[in-house]
Formats: structure tokens, sequence, C-alpha cells
């Protein structure tokens, strides 16, 4: 990392030249400088989380309008689920910013959602994120650890290979 080198990106020169505390970070190449702005982009997405998702499959139906104003009624499987909303794989089109109604089809509970999140991933699916639009409710009847805190370990039982259980 050399002060004058030409190849060296400053942290300064990518932001329009908005001052760091007095000081100039300087990276070797424009590789290290965009590895260490999407760390920072890492760490600060998974603070924003106002409850922890937790992988759980519950089969769901979604009611909607399109953009052509007729109803649809989709079903879909959850991939994760939060307190305060679900992730989910479908292929329909939707928009963020698009209420639905969900339906959990195992306890028939539905609630109102909006579309936050679409991301279509190299794989060719795409991955919604619908957040409720009433936080007062417990649609999953669960409770969700809060952000921030250490998973839970699952103890295995140790097992003797000569010891005979009757």
């Amino acid at each position: 990392m050399v002060a004058g080198s030409k190849n060296a990106v400053s942290f300064r020169d990518c932001f329009y030249g908005w001052p760091c505390g007095g000081s100039v970070l300087e990276f070797p190449s424009q590789q290290e400088y965009l590895a260490h702005v999407m760390s920072l982009l890492h760490f600060r997405c998974k603070e924003r989380r106002r409850t922890q998702r937790v992988s759980l499959t519950v089969p769901l139906g979604l009611h909607g309008h399109n953009e052509d104003g007729e109803k649809f009624y989709i079903h879909v499987k959850s991939n994760a689920v939060s307190q305060h909303g679900v992730q989910l794989e479908t292929e329909h089109p939707l928009v963020v910013g698009q209420v639905l109604i969900i339906v959990n089809e195992s306890s028939a509970r539905k609630v109102e959602a909006r579309v936050a999140s679409i991301q279509h991933k190299r794989d060719g699916k795409t991955y919604v994120g619908l957040e409720f639009l009433s936080t007062e409710i417990n649609f999953w009847s669960m409770t969700f650890p809060t952000p921030g805190a250490k998973p839970l370990r699952r103890s295995i039982p140790k097992v003797t290979p000569n010891k005979v259980t009757a």
C-alpha cells in the first residue's frame, strides 16, 4: 500500500472527497476496497433485522391482485419465517410494495403483508420477502430469538459402542 501509487484507491476518492476524520484510508486495489465496503454492508444488513429468521417450511396461500386488477391465489411454502414476516420462493410475478393476504394452510390463520424485497438468484429461483402489516400478532404461534442472541446448541448423547441396552 503505497500512498503515491497510481493503483491505490482512497476511501476519500471513492466518496467524492468526504473527509474521514482527518485521515485517508487507502487500499492497494479497487478489489480490496470493494471487499472492505461489502464487509461493512454485510454487517449492517445482519443487524437490521428486528427478529431472527428461523428456517421453517409452512404451506401458505397468497391472495392478491395482479397489475391488471385480476385476482390470484397461489400455493407456496415458506423458506424462513420471523415474527414480522416470511421469506418464500415463487415463480408468480410480484412487485415490491404490493399488498397480499397470507393464509397459513395448516392453521387457517390470515394476515395482510406487503412485498418488502424480491431477489432473483442465478439459479433462476426468485425469493420474496413479505413483511406483516400488523406487528401485534403472533402469526406463527411461536417465540423467536432476539437479535444478537447466540444460537442454541443441541447436545448429542454419547453412545458407547460395546454397551447393549434392553
